[in-house]
């Protein structure tokens, strides 16, 4: 549900480490709801803000998606390629972000 209320409930808990977590070390479907999650949390004007706002949200966001594109390699899930990218593309509609992309991407992801 796209609802501002459970958006701004989610960031006062421990579900983004959560998530960051299971999306490092979960199995495929386990990483797919979790990236899912933080998808939707940056869906969100709020939690767009809230994980943009200190370097260290952001690295962590941006590491583990890194360390995910580049699991495809030997793993590929085009399901979960599929969320990781629109993960990035939300990311960098923050400007602060954005020019931090530009630095972190994957390769492969800047060539799509």
């Amino acid at each position: 549900m796209d609802d501002p209320e459970v958006i701004k409930f989610l960031l006062q808990t421990e579900i983004i480490p959560l998530c960051l977590r299971i999306m490092e070390r979960g199995t495929e479907l386990s990483q797919t709801v979790a990236t899912f999650i933080i998808q939707k949390i940056l869906l969100d004007d709020s939690g767009l803000e809230y994980l943009c706002h200190t370097a260290e949200r952001f690295f962590a966001v941006s590491t583990v998606l890194n360390n995910m594109v580049e699991n495809q390699v030997d793993k590929p899930s085009t399901r979960l390629l599929k969320h990781i990218i629109k993960c990035y593309y939300r990311l960098s509609e923050n400007r602060k972000a954005s020019m931090a992309l530009v630095k972190n991407v994957p390769f492969i992801v800047r060539s799509m």
